[in-house]
């Protein structure tokens, strides 16, 4: 049901407000509030009035200063409409002086209903039509101000992006070129850091593709399999040691955990958030992975030494999201991909600082559990068995 539109009549005259109220009560669709002067009038004026019919000739203030105190008083709100209504001050000058002060219509005493049933009908539909153009130029603006936006993050992601792919693209073209110049030095170590230069550009490419899937509304695929929690964290530090020149310390259950997972998903979540550490915590300091069980979940935590900035842990869901501390340090698209996965997964990411120390907690099922949409398991589909 739609609201009443609200009227408030401001008149030292008790017949006159009466007049008027029955006026326009008479209309349902209109409640009418009343003031017997100015100040009091005033008070009663804020943002969800939509018209004041005000005696011009008041005894603490004209008519006319009454519309500019109110004007002064919303200080930009939306202003009600105002008919200005008189007995005495009749004349076309008065009339124009109330016009020219705000008024958007003049009544004179004795008044006709029909008229200012008419008047007030004709001012609300004009406020409603200025009401949506004002709308429809708030919205103008919101969006031209999101393409601006949108488009400096655009520029930023591709100039971060450009020199992110560039330093494994420049290793493997230089280890590239040195085997072919020099086939005896085609080492087993050369062509692992070949190999390694590969896939951390696969990596980009793939996070690149994931992120431009989500955000057109698109889930991400994973298959569940059977794995060793264990083994799959010590196969995850082995490769991450050649990666990263910080040391790796991990604290994890005594006993062995069976998980159903994504293995390639959850690597990527891992790999990510020590990489991460590593490139914006402390150089050469320990990073910190705890690994705990706690019923049906699996909780992980990388710790590392430094601090996030408030910005970034606001926008963990922008990719390339640049801190304005700095004009080119992009934070990539590591955490996003680590949000949206761990979620994927059915579990939460959550990222803190904590006496001088980067906390990232995540916690995950044991068993990758969803609605079943976006999901794909080897075999079967999650939530038949």
């Amino acid at each position: 049901m739609k609201a009443k539109r609200r009227i408030v009549i401001i008149d030292d005259m008790d017949a006159n407000r009466y007049v008027l109220r029955k006026i326009i009560e008479g209309e349902s669709r209109y409640d009418v509030l009343e003031a017997g002067c100015g100040a009091d009038g005033l008070a009663l004026i804020d943002e969800t009035v939509d018209l004041v019919i005000v005696d011009i000739n008041l005894p603490d203030m004209s008519g006319f200063e009454l519309v500019q105190a109110m004007r002064d008083k919303l200080a930009g709100e939306r202003m009600p409409a105002v008919i200005n209504i008189s007995a005495t001050f009749v004349s076309g000058k008065d009339k124009a002086t109330g016009l020219n002060q705000g008024a958007q219509a003049y009544l004179t005493h004795p008044i006709n209903p029909d008229e200012v049933l008419a008047t007030i009908s004709l001012l609300l539909k004009a406020n409603n039509r200025m009401e949506r153009i004002e709308q429809q130029r708030n919205v103008a603006i919101a969006r031209s101000e999101t393409l601006r936006t949108e488009k400096i993050m655009l520029e930023r992601f591709m100039r971060s992006l450009n020199h992110d792919l560039r330093s494994p693209l420049s290793s493997a073209t230089m280890v590239a070129n040195l085997m072919r110049r020099n086939p005896s030095r085609r080492t087993d170590d050369l062509i692992k850091v070949l190999e390694e230069n590969l896939q951390r550009i696969e990596q980009m490419i793939s996070n690149v593709l994931d992120i431009s899937h989500m955000s057109l509304g698109g889930g991400l695929k994973l298959r569940g399999e059977s794995l060793s929690l264990r083994a799959l964290l010590d196969q995850a530090l082995d490769n991450l040691r050649y990666q990263v020149g910080n040391p790796l310390r991990l604290e994890a259950e005594p006993a062995d955990r069976q998980v159903f997972w994504d293995k390639q998903s959850f690597l990527r979540i891992f790999d990510n958030l020590v990489i991460n550490a590593a490139k914006h915590g402390a150089p050469g300091e320990p990073i910190d992975i705890r690994q705990w069980g706690d019923g049906d979940t699996v909780g992980i935590q990388v710790s590392n030494v430094g601090q996030l900035p408030d910005e970034v842990l606001q926008n963990l869901a922008t990719p390339y999201f640049i801190s304005t501390r700095s004009d080119t340090k992009g934070w990539g698209l590591g955490l996003p991909i680590v949000k949206a996965l761990s979620e994927s997964f059915g579990g939460s990411v959550n990222f803190a600082n904590h006496e001088g120390r980067v906390l990232v907690d995540v916690r995950l099922p044991i068993n990758m559990n969803n609605d079943g949409t976006g999901i794909e398991l080897a075999g079967r589909t999650l939530g038949s068995h």
